[in-house]
């Protein structure tokens, strides 16, 4: 069994890990293959990681969040995408949007979400990975008199029917981005749209796609959803960036999305081990062994460049160990598969479902320098 880092953490955010992993071993896994199947995201194992506060794990306390550090939430991230990948991946589409809505100099905004969201009552999406896409702008907010139309389309909209809210990211007319709040249904927030209302009476319309039928994380009621004169006013305005800012966001976090690929690998690892104490054979016996090895190998790197980034070789390390936490995923799942034998074609065993959530991590926040880093590994390995 791989064991996580805490030495780095204190008694508190031990504690919290701790409260996850025992929701990752008792709600997650008995139901991570039928969570898997479904066709939307399973409503207990929700409710358990609020009951513990995780949705509050990043926001701010004085908004009765945790606040916990960046090492305690990777940790978390980890042990849940160990258990669950589509319900980790799901649940990971709060974090960011609650950390922009702290962060963002919209007081009265912060004030009647961010409450709610740390408590779990409210959990918000967010759709912007479109705008890393080249040509033209799929989604555009025109700004009018009193806020702004959104037009076109966000094509990867996670957790429809479970998250109640969301942070998109559209085009300006200039070419810079903005980021706006926006709900599912304004019925549900009288209090933040009682003295607000679009410059000609009309709010605009948001139509929904079916869920997208996906190989890995179907159960995670990703949608598309399409917008004609969307009126979002401009007290929801978050804030604004260009598409120099997101390439160097996008460089320093290089490392944050290997959390996910490490938990996949560490579920990958643990069906090794069961499956070595099971049939006894010298070869499962000797790639738990090896890949358990890799994995804390690797796991050390991460941990490492994490407090490098101000080191000139980070942008090189960070590539070359996310591409390696991404083949990781996927060679550890294989394995499994392997160790595993025809029983693993079933939909009810686990490495099926593992080597599926990796290869959702090969593709997950890919840029181009990421691609291009995995391509090389794999290149490397022919």
């Amino acid at each position: 069994m791989v064991n996580e880092n805490l030495s780095s953490l204190n008694s508190t955010e031990r504690d919290f890990v701790a409260k996850a992993r025992k929701v990752g071993e008792t709600v997650l896994a008995p139901h991570a293959q039928d969570t898997d199947q479904s066709n939307s995201p399973r409503l207990e194992n929700f409710r358990a990681l609020s009951e513990i506060g995780l949705f509050g794990m990043g926001i701010p306390k004085q908004f009765g969040g945790h606040d916990v550090s960046p090492q305690t939430q990777r940790e978390v991230t980890e042990i849940l995408a160990s258990y669950c990948g589509v319900t980790t991946f799901t649940q990971a589409q709060h974090h960011g949007p609650s950390r922009m809505i702290a962060n963002c100099p919209n007081s009265a905004l912060k004030d009647v979400l961010l409450p709610k969201l740390a408590k779990g009552e409210w959990i918000t999406g967010v759709s912007f990975a479109h705008l890393r896409r080249p040509g033209n702008p799929i989604l555009r907010a025109e700004p009018v008199r009193g806020g702004y139309l959104l037009q076109g389309t966000a094509p990867w909209v996670t957790g429809w029917g479970v998250m109640n809210q969301f942070v998109f990211g559209a085009t300006l007319p200039d070419g810079r981005f903005v980021y706006l709040w926006s709900p599912a249904n304004r019925d549900d927030f009288p209090e933040v749209f009682a003295e607000v209302a679009p410059p000609n009476g009309e709010w605009g319309t948001m139509s929904v796609s079916p869920p997208i039928p996906l190989c890995g994380m179907n159960a995670s009621a990703t949608v598309i959803l399409t917008f004609e004169s969307w009126f979002i006013p401009q007290a929801h305005w978050m804030l604004e960036s260009d598409r120099e800012t997101m390439r160097k966001n996008d460089k320093s976090n290089v490392l944050g999305a290997t959390a996910m690929p490490l938990g996949c690998s560490a579920g990958s690892v643990r069906v090794l081990c069961e499956t070595a104490e099971k049939r006894n054979l010298p070869a499962v016996h000797r790639a738990a062994n090896a890949f358990t090895h890799e994995w804390e190998t690797v796991k050390s790197q991460v941990l490492e460049w994490l407090n490098r980034q101000d080191d000139p070789k980070f942008g090189e390390e960070a590539l070359r160990i996310r591409a390696w936490c991404i083949d990781l995923a996927v060679r550890s799942a294989h394995a499994a598969i392997t160790a595993s034998s025809g029983s693993a074609n079933m939909l009810t065993h686990p490495a099926q479902r593992l080597l599926r959530e990796a290869t959702f991590y090969t593709i997950q926040a890919q840029t181009q320098e990421v691609m291009d880093a995995t391509l090389a590994r794999l290149e490397r390995e022919i």
